[in-house]
């Protein structure tokens, strides 16, 4: 599982929403409080507020999903690609590769 990690533990879902969207484009979804089912038929849903969901279209098949953790004076970014089989190595050869490299060059992380 792909991680960034701040060297800051009051980073808040608020900005890593505002660099996914600036990394991202407009062709993503970035849904605070928001989480993923596995499966292709479950969409979003409720999740904890330091929860974030990336996708494209329906959010169901090309989908991430980021949980934060915070330990030791920083907070760790882990990211979780959508999917079980052939879309979840699809996913993580492609959205969850492109938030963390949006979340891990972002000066404004850091």
């Amino acid at each position: 599982m792909p991680t960034v990690t701040v060297p800051r533990d009051d980073v808040t879902s608020e900005e890593v929403c505002k660099v996914l969207r600036d990394g991202l484009g407009s062709g993503y979804n970035v849904l605070p409080g928001m989480g993923m089912g596995q499966f292709a038929i479950q969409g979003p849903h409720p999740a904890q507020p330091d929860t974030i969901l990336v996708g494209t279209g329906s959010n169901r098949l090309i989908k991430a999903e980021i949980n934060f953790v915070r330990q030791g004076g920083q907070t760790i970014l882990r990211i979780s690609p959508g999917g079980i089989t052939a879309d979840r190595l699809v996913n993580s050869l492609g959205i969850a590769r492109k938030a963390r490299t949006a979340l891990a060059t972002s000066p404004d992380l850091q």
